[in-house]
């Protein structure tokens, strides 16, 4: 059996490569390219760790805080990530870090809505 084979996926993830609105809908991508995706969004999330708490601390700002200003960082170059993974991430970092944020995935839908809407427009 492959290493690729018996690499964990969670499901969180998985549904980004799936139309919502299809309960069996098969992945938008081959499981190669998303299990390259998923080890990178993962990677990211692990290396958000410390400098969140690290922000915290020496800026003296919220968790939420922190959330606000990592999904904009991520939005800000969706060459690399795209939003739905950016959101992924910040949900990961904030599992990693045991914050429980009320809502955070209605927190992260709105705060990628206002930062598209601030966005200056493609030329």
């Amino acid at each position: 059996m492959s290493y690729s084979n018996q690499q964990f996926i969670p499901s969180s993830f998985t549904d980004l490569f799936k139309d919502p609105t299809r309960a069996y809908s098969k992945a938008s991508e081959p499981f190669e390219v998303i299990l390259e995706r998923y080890d990178l969004c993962e990677d990211m999330a692990q290396m958000l760790y410390q400098p969140s708490l690290n922000m915290m601390g020496s800026m003296n700002i919220t968790e939420s805080d922190v959330v606000e200003r990592t999904l904009k960082g991520l939005l800000i170059n969706p060459e690399i990530v795209n939003s739905a993974e950016a959101k992924w991430i910040v949900q990961r970092m904030c599992e990693l870090l045991d914050w429980d944020i009320a809502d955070l995935p209605v927190v992260l839908q709105k705060l990628q809505a206002d930062f598209l809407n601030d966005a200056p427009p493609n030329p």
